[in-house]
């Protein structure tokens, strides 16, 4: 599996247990994540963690130095690449992604349609 698709397994996982959780909590998920300062066990927290290494992964970038450094540097050369008037990847699904549908959940925020 490439770095991608580890986090975006990630992300799934963490929709899953949210969801799964959030019915069973009052309070939505300001109540759900106040069980992140609970001592013990907590798939929240799990999925979280793996979601954090996986983004690590995905970007290059390493838990053990400064991340903000680390994104101000990925920041600063895709900047240089721009004024060399070098192609950089937008945010988003690349274009080149095949099957992009196969991202897309039910619970996804989508744009409201313009009146």
């Amino acid at each position: 599996m490439t770095d991608r698709q580890l986090a975006l397994a990630a992300t799934r996982e963490l929709r899953r247990v949210r969801a799964e959780t959030l019915p069973k909590l009052k309070g939505g998920l300001r109540a759900l994540y106040r069980t992140l300062e609970l001592p013990g066990a907590n798939s929240l927290k799990d999925a979280h963690a793996a979601l954090d290494a996986a983004v690590l992964a995905a970007y290059g970038f390493s838990a053990k130095k400064d991340l903000l450094a680390q994104l101000l540097e990925l920041n600063l050369s895709a900047a240089q690449r721009l004024e060399r008037a070098e192609p950089v990847t937008p945010p988003g699904i690349p274009a080149t992604f095949p099957n992009p549908e196969t991202l897309m959940t039910d619970d996804c925020i989508r744009p409201l349609a313009l009146a």
